[in-house]
């Protein structure tokens, strides 16, 4: 044994002494390899949104099938850069075209210029071509998250007296060509006059605003001007042909049906009592109350099912004013569905009062572990699928807010989340998701599991996770 390592330790001088480098299969390399063929050096398997630059550039390498080191002067080689002609594509920042040439730097590396996906969807190769061979490399050009599609959201169709500010703002939720929300996209608002001349001027602020993680955008208040009649509003943002409308109505100065603050925004726990009650003010043009009008009340139940009856079980309640124009609802009782939803209150000649109103999850009962259950990664390496949980109440709501721990076992087979810590608390969000930080397995190969709880609850989950030797 010592005479074989004795051998091998000689013949490893020898080459270093002659000057060679070894290939992998422990042969001598030329001492002049000169390069025959094209190889990827990177820029391939990119995703950009249409009219979006690329992040990382498209390069190409010089190389030699023996899979030695290239000698000689690698500089200067040109390899011409070919998008497609048609469809999903792109173009190059230095031509302006499909096209680009480039020569190759002293290492042999050739980078393309900048290069921008065009307006089509779709999956493509981008060509290098030299005398050494084509390169394919593969990009797609996506519309996820760019606008498609704007519409009115909310209340559409408003009235309100003359002079006075309308309930509620416009909105617009603006989406990509998926369907789904766009956040960041600007949105503008704009008064389109009636015949009469009724119109509206925004309150506070510049009629434009940028949508939410929803996609939506809200402008300022709306306050209506001194005459009545018809007229539009519209909401436009830039990339879409197409803009949202809104039928707006100033009504003659008559009577004012006010909505009192202590029921206007009310929350109340799923299937419990509010505490406040609708509540209005009837007013006559003088600003005195009325007293004796019939004042109704009715819920308009969310889309996802979120409502409230008055007591009785009816969605629907009359009440008189009294002295002080006060008319008030019976209690209502939340529904066992979170979520916001409104309310109106309404008496002939006068607008009507609006509510918003929310019915809030409650306590923990159940808390599902996600995707990342079951999953393997190689000792040392981060998990593909973060460890998240969905935590809901008796009802199946979502609860936002709760606060979730995760926690990893502390010795031998394991793993540690952000900043290397094997515990960590993280709130759900709206939907009542907690994601907990990427999570990395340790050095330790073997089966083990991440429990999760939450604060306050006796509900628990875990994470049954492995961590594989290196292979």
């Amino acid at each position: 044994m010592m005479r074989a390592l004795v051998l091998v330790a000689l013949a490893a001088a020898a080459a270093i002494v002659s000057g060679g480098s070894a290939r992998a299969d422990g042969t001598p390399c030329p001492a002049n390899n000169n390069p025959n063929e094209l190889v990827l050096a990177g820029g391939s398997g990119q995703q950009a949104q249409l009219g979006k630059q690329f992040g990382q550039s498209l390069q190409v390498q010089l190389a030699n099938t023996n899979g030695c080191p290239l000698t000689g002067n690698l500089a200067g080689i040109t390899v011409n850069f070919d998008a497609p002609g048609s469809g999903a594509g792109g173009i190059f920042a230095s031509s302006g075209s499909r096209e680009a040439y480039v020569g190759t730097d002293a290492q042999g590396v050739a980078t393309a210029p900048l290069f921008t996906a065009n307006y089509t969807v779709g999956a493509y190769t981008v060509d290098a071509h030299s005398d050494y061979g084509t390169v394919e490399l593969y990009l797609s050009n996506t519309a996820n998250g760019l606008p498609s599609a704007i519409a009115a959201t909310g209340t559409a169709t408003e009235e309100a007296t003359v002079d006075g500010v309308y309930a509620q703002p416009l909105q617009a939720r603006v989406t990509d060509a998926n369907g789904i929300p766009v956040q960041g996209a600007a949105v503008t608002f704009a008064i389109v006059p009636g015949p009469t001349g009724a119109s509206a001027s925004f309150l506070g602020g510049a009629p434009s605003a940028i949508t939410d993680s929803n996609g939506l955008a809200t402008s300022p208040p709306l306050l209506a001007n001194s005459v009545s009649g018809r007229f539009t509003a519209t909401a436009s943002t830039d990339g879409v042909a197409t803009v949202a409308t809104y039928s707006l109505d100033n009504h003659a100065a008559t009577t004012t049906l006010q909505t009192t603050s202590t029921s206007r925004n009310a929350k109340a726990t799923v299937d419990t009592r509010y505490r406040s009650s609708l509540q209005v003010r009837l007013l006559d043009a003088d600003g005195q109350p009325i007293e004796g009008a019939t004042v109704t009340f009715a819920i308009t139940p969310a889309d996802n099912g979120a409502g409230a009856t008055f007591v009785g079980g009816t969605s629907q309640a009359t009440a008189l004013t009294g002295l002080d124009g006060l008319a008030t609802a019976p209690p209502l009782v939340a529904n066992k569905t979170a979520g916001t939803f409104t309310a109106a209150a309404t008496t002939p000649g006068a607008q009507a009062g609006r509510y918003t109103l929310q019915n809030v999850a409650a306590a923990p009962a159940s808390i599902a572990a996600g995707a990342a259950n079951g999953q393997s990664t190689a000792v040392g390496t981060r998990f593909a699928i973060p460890l998240a949980v969905t935590v809901t109440d008796r009802n199946g709501n979502p609860v936002a807010g709760a606060r979730v721990t995760f926690t990893a076992p502390e010795k031998e087979a394991s793993g540690r989340f952000h900043a290397r810590r094997r515990i960590v608390r993280v709130k759900t969000n709206g939907k009542g998701i907690a994601v907990a930080p990427a999570f990395t397995a340790n050095a330790s190969s073997g089966g083990y599991v991440v429990t999760v709880t939450v604060k306050g609850s006796s509900v628990r989950t875990a994470f049954a996770l492995l961590n594989l030797p290196r292979g």
